[in-house]
């Protein structure tokens, strides 16, 4: 009996967006993403805003009809008034048209913190065109932790493992994991491990070699 194939990562050194523009309903593709904050990119609020609104509409149009668009996001304060991002991912999934799946709240410190100022949870949103999550493959709406942060702006390896059961539930078409803006590669080692072969893109040079596994 031959045994599957192993699942394949690659990683592209370059901007996310344009790869994105260049390549919008890849066959049999889902996306998990954390877009960037304004802090990662060293940007002023009123060009990040933009660039994140063009960020989520690209990623919600470069996946399969069948597959499954994934944001992990969390809100950030602005001159003491918070920026919600799953505001702007919602925003600009309604502007296209694509149904929300489900939206999860992911705990970053054990519920009745006091946050101080911090994001004590974060947003995880699923979206798809066609795709529907059954009744008995349905999951709580409240994630308990991140599980283990390999890197300070990427997401929890609790989060992404709920991510992709979701995506094998709901797009068993589904045969390519997207990872833009990809980090440390958290998204495609946890689809590797789903059975999923996956692509990230990264503009970072270092990173990008860490999510290759070149280290």
């Amino acid at each position: 009996m031959s045994s599957a194939p192993t699942p394949s990562r690659s990683v592209i050194h370059g901007d996310a967006l344009e790869w994105l523009a260049a390549h919008p309903g890849t066959p049999g593709a889902s996306l998990l993403t954390s877009l960037p904050d304004k802090a990662e990119l060293g940007l002023p609020i009123e060009r990040w805003r933009p660039f994140f609104q063009q960020a989520a509409s690209l990623c919600l149009q470069a996946v399969d009809e069948e597959g499954l668009c994934v944001f992990f996001q969390t809100d950030n304060r602005e001159q003491g008034r918070w920026v919600s991002k799953a505001g702007l991912v919602l925003a600009a999934a309604a502007e296209l048209g694509v149904p929300l799946l489900w939206h999860k709240i992911v705990l970053r410190r054990p519920a009745g913190s006091r946050s101080m100022g911090r994001p004590g949870y974060s947003h995880l949103l699923a979206f798809s065109a066609r795709a529907t999550v059954p009744a008995e493959a349905s999951s709580p709406d409240v994630l308990p932790e991140l599980g283990e942060l390999p890197w300070s702006h990427g997401m929890g390896l609790a989060a992404a493992e709920e991510s992709l059961r979701t995506i094998r539930r709901a797009s068993p078409s589904t045969r390519l994991l997207l990872a833009p803006f990809c980090g440390h590669g958290t998204a495609l080692e946890v689809a590797n491990r789903h059975g999923l072969d996956a692509l990230g893109i990264e503009r970072n040079r270092k990173r990008a070699e860490r999510a290759r596994g070149d280290r």
